[in-house]
């Protein structure tokens, strides 16, 4: 069963397409043979803007009779017998500009020909888990994993592999890793990256591989049917989409871990954060859609001596995130297995967003902040904040409102937000035209944030 999310109950309009193209389907299995590719070749044949050959005759796989193909398909296993003409036939398709696309026992294929785990970007390393697990999509600009962004559910035997790298080539879809058992037996990658999906240019020509496609319901579902579509049809040539690898080791800037309302030094416990930096995430920029926060985004990780925190929005040049509120005294921060950034953890560092509501003398404003610190009842970092009990901060701020003292109604976490707190605040009476709002804890003055009160 898969779960995709309410995305698809209205699923994304596929891409659509000026001309058929044509693809050979090979489903030849030397090895394991998977019941699925009898599905998938139902499927296959079925799509709109394809036209579909299937095949498990490896003759087919020649110059000649590769010539009035756009692109190959495998899902294949085992040692097929090509011969040297033919693999050398096959190569030099895909390099001379043709597509190459794999799904799931793809990279079970040819152990003996190192072209074409070249080619394909890696080699099977066993499946350690075969279960519903949940998937993040790194790329959610690429047609074939637009329309499941940010992240999916699926029951799946999923892969690992060897022989691969990120420098060769663009991850298009990850294993989120909290949502599998890491000790698993069989478990080989000590990376935790696991990569389920991807695309490279070779030579002229482009490759697609997906480690999904194991189970029937897989094939059935339309989400992957659109992901295998969209891929196809890039294969193709018929559209356009990047597949440069995005490998470059991210560097956080010196001082760069700052408080995301001031942009200033100063973070406490639960605070909103933003990092700035370089390469902070592969080439994709997106925001998290759901609550609670999640901990990968754009294919990237932040950590907090070691450990990954929420994230709100990740970007190559900036990521906010959520401090937990466990931090205190001096932290190490890395994104994606940088060099860390030490930073001080304060008892509060307060920093103001926005200010909201009735701005007339004796009228109550709600204040959007963050670097409060300590709340009670606790709340998980990442979750949203409770609308019954609030969550009340442990120390009060001071208010000023035009240098006046405004007396404070609430102060604790904005409900149904992650991270987000709000005060509450009566505008004192004589004030009139520009005044600036303000906010102190401790030895913390926060940013000046400027309302007209009205008569």
């Amino acid at each position: 069963m898969l779960r995709w999310g309410l995305l698809l109950l209205a699923l994304a309009p596929l891409v659509a397409v000026a001309a058929t193209r044509r693809v050979l389907y090979v489903y030849h299995s030397a090895g394991f043979r998977h019941d699925s590719i009898v599905t998938a070749r139902q499927v296959l044949e079925r799509m709109e803007g394809l036209e579909v050959t299937s095949t498990e005759d490896l003759s087919r796989i020649s110059a000649d009779g590769l010539r009035n193909f756009d692109a190959v398909f495998f899902f294949t296993s085992g040692e097929l017998g090509l011969s040297e003409r033919q693999k050398q036939d096959l190569l030099a398709f895909v390099r001379d500009g043709k597509g190459f696309g794999g799904a799931h026992s793809a990279t079970d294929t040819f152990y003996g020909w190192p072209e074409y785990g070249e080619m394909i970007g890696g080699y099977f390393d066993g499946h350690p888990w075969a279960q519903e697990a949940a998937i993040d999509v790194e790329d959610p600009d690429h047609p074939a994993t637009a329309h499941l962004a940010p992240s999916f559910r699926i029951t799946e035997e999923i892969y690992q592999f060897r022989a691969w790298s990120r420098a060769q080539v663009r991850v298009l879809q990850t294993l989120d890793v909290r949502s599998v058992d890491l000790r698993a037996q069989g478990v080989n990658r000590t990376d935790g990256d696991f990569a389920l999906a991807w695309v490279r240019n070779y030579g002229r020509g482009r490759v697609f591989y997906t480690a999904l496609g194991h189970f029937d319901e897989t094939w059935r579902h339309p989400g992957f049917q659109a992901t295998i579509r969209n891929a196809l049809l890039w294969l193709g040539g018929e559209i356009p989409a990047e597949a440069t690898p995005r490998a470059a080791r991210p560097t956080v800037g010196a001082g760069g871990v700052v408080n995301a309302a001031t942009f200033r030094e100063g973070v406490s416990p639960g605070s909103l954060v933003s990092i700035f930096g370089i390469g902070l995430t592969s080439g994709s920029t997106m925001a998290a859609a759901t609550l609670p926060l999640p901990v990968k985004l754009a294919g990237t990780i932040v950590t907090m001596n070691g450990t990954p925190v929420p994230l709100l929005y990740a970007s190559p040049g900036q990521i906010n995130a959520q401090l937990p509120f466990e931090a205190q005294g001096t932290v190490e921060v890395s994104v994606a297995g940088s060099a860390r950034e030490r930073v001080r953890v304060e008892a509060a560092a307060p920093g103001i967003f926005a200010v909201t509501g009735d701005r007339r003398p004796g009228g109550a404003v709600s204040i959007y902040a963050t670097g409060l610190g300590a709340v009670a009842p606790r709340v998980t970092s990442g979750a949203a904040a409770p609308v019954s009990p609030l969550s009340r901060t442990v120390a009060e701020p001071v208010v000023t409102i035009g240098g006046t003292r405004a007396a404070v109604r609430f102060s604790g976490l904005a409900p149904g937000f992650a991270g987000l707190y709000q005060v509450d605040a009566v505008v004192p009476p004589g004030l009139a035209g520009a005044v600036d709002v303000v906010l102190e804890m401790g030895e913390r003055r926060s940013n000046a944030v400027s309302i007209t009160v009205s008569p």
